[in-house]
């Protein structure tokens, strides 16, 4: 169809299915401000479109031009809805991909501003071990420059046979505003056999660590609860459950992890949207024989906590079973649902918002703000000005409108040394702590006893002669950092991700900090019996 056919009927079917506007249209003619009606609308569509064909200098097909106008007008709706025509989706692939045919790479990504930006890396994988960071733009596959629509499209294009790599560049923004581009060759993996609680442990004779990665999965839940039955066994009094970096998953697996530590009936979440059958009430749904546990808990999350990991931390919040640590989560809570279209195409629409037991939105404002500043927003400072709140269980003003708001806000990290940078991105880490734990490996002892020492002086010496034979200096003030970097390398090498996470568990500054907030979480729990 030509454009000028296209605008003709267009046009057309305008008047055709829009007369009835025209009595509404001459109704509001009296008044000296007329609202613009949908007939209007579509009247300048096919103007437009036709002004296009006649003067514009280059050939431009009419598809291009109507494809644009629908996925401006989904990602006019928010920023999360998307559309997948027919034309772009390579429907075998996808299919293959959703029958587990093929496999994934374990990152995940979300669109900013029209470019891929990496959100998190699957924990347990070899990914994970390749210095990708939160904030890194994908721009470029195998060699070739990125051409990405949606998060859906990009995850089939880069999928592949089990074990086989992609290879990936990414630019990243450094702290210091530089800017450098990293190709890593990233293994194609599913998670699955991966429990979503890589490290469970104490910190003191009393004080509980857990770490959850994500919700996805059918056994966080049940994962969760093994590792808090060891630690009880073991003198465990408090919990801090670290949900950090923890991006969602099945709302679920969310209410039964909520169930751990909630009486049986409550409210976990609620959600609505235009439709009747999206309402939903979520709560904790538990065996009679069973109760909840009732030690203090801390719950540590950051910009990273996500989706579900965000209305675990509400519904806690809300019912002052825990005092939230940390950063302002996310703010991303909405219920989406595919919609095919006739051609094969798919729309991801959002259908529904998702609220906290008090009533208070996660989501974080979308409306009258760019794609980009939505996105930039996520990882900046908001204090409680202007955000919807409402009263917990004990008469405390919680605040949502933006994520979760913790009632103990953490110093921000300090930047990044440069140099600590470079180490990163030329992977040197993983370069060296597997030669040192081959030669050192009798001289670890067991994961308990490295994770509470300090390495030796001449493992740091060996390592500066690595580093500095690659061009990287590290300065004689750079030890403490430097041992924290090697220790949590040297326990991947030598016990995985389980000793990864505890070694990062017992020297994060942040988890220090966190601790100090079992005082208050001591005095919900009075408020609540």
């Amino acid at each position: 169809m030509t454009i000028r056919a296209a605008a003709l009927a267009l046009a057309a079917a305008s008047v055709c299915a829009l007369a009835p506007l025209r009595a509404q249209e001459a109704a509001e003619s009296a008044s000296p401000i007329r609202k613009r009606t949908t007939y209007d609308d579509l009247q300048l569509f096919g103007q437009v479109l036709n002004q296009i064909r006649v003067n514009h200098p280059d050939s431009i097909d009419s598809h291009d031009l109507f494809l644009a106008a629908v996925e401006g007008m989904v990602h006019a709706a928010d920023p999360h809805s998307y559309v997948v025509p027919a034309v772009r989706l390579n429907g075998a692939k996808a299919e293959a991909l959703d029958k587990g045919k093929l496999y994934p790479v374990p990152i995940s990504f979300t669109f900013v501003g029209g470019a891929p930006v990496v959100v998190s890396v699957s924990p347990g994988t070899e990914a994970n071990q390749l210095g990708i960071l939160p904030g890194d733009e994908l721009v470029a596959v195998e060699g070739r420059p990125m051409v990405g629509h949606s998060v859906f499209e990009l995850d089939v294009e880069l999928s592949g046979e089990k074990k086989s790599t992609a290879r990936l560049t990414f630019e990243r923004l450094r702290d210091d505003g530089t800017t450098v581009r990293l190709e890593r060759a990233v293994k194609r993996e599913r998670v699955e056999g991966e429990t979503a609680v890589p490290v469970a442990t104490l910190l003191d004779s009393l004080t509980g660590y857990v770490r959850v990665t994500t919700f996805m999965g059918k056994r966080v839940a049940d994962d969760l609860h093994a590792a808090l039955d060891r630690l009880e066994k073991r003198g465990m009094r408090r919990l801090l459950l670290d949900l950090r970096d923890n991006g969602g998953g099945s709302v679920a697996e969310a209410a039964a992890v909520a169930g751990e530590f909630l009486p049986r009936g409550s409210i976990v979440y609620t959600a609505d949207g235009r439709k009747p059958e999206i309402t939903d009430t979520g709560r904790v749904k538990r065996s009679f024989w069973r109760s909840e546990r009732r030690y203090p808990i801390v719950v540590l999350v950051n910009a990273g906590t996500a989706s579900a990991s965000e209305l675990v931390a509400g519904a806690l919040q809300d019912d002052d079973r825990a005092l939230i640590a940390g950063h302002p989560t996310f703010g991303k809570s909405l219920l989406m649902r595919a919609f095919p279209m006739r051609d094969g195409s798919v729309l991801m629409l959002v259908v529904g918002h998702v609220r906290t037991p008090c009533g208070r939105v996660v989501q974080r404002q979308y409306r009258s703000v760019t794609r980009r500043e939505y996105y930039r927003l996520a990882r900046a400072e908001r204090d409680t000005v202007g955000r919807p709140s409402c009263r917990t269980v004990g008469g405390r003003t919680v605040y949502g409108g933006g994520g979760i708001y913790p009632d103990l806000v953490l110093d921000d990290r300090p930047p990044t040394p440069r140099w600590a940078s470079g180490i990163a991105e030329q992977q040197m880490l993983l370069a060296w702590s597997g030669s040192y734990v081959d030669s050192h490996a009798a001289a670890l002892g067991d994961l308990g006893a490295f994770s509470t020492h300090e390495l030796p002086a001449p493992a740091l010496a060996d390592f500066r002669a690595f580093a500095e034979k690659q061009g990287v200096v590290v300065p004689a003030d750079g030890d403490a950092l430097l041992r924290d970097m090697l220790a949590a390398s040297i326990a991947y090498a030598r016990w995985g991700s389980a000793g990864e996470y505890e070694v990062i568990a017992r020297r994060d500054p942040a988890v220090q900090e966190a601790a100090k907030g079992f005082t208050r979480a001591v005095s919900l729990i009075a408020w609540t019996k």
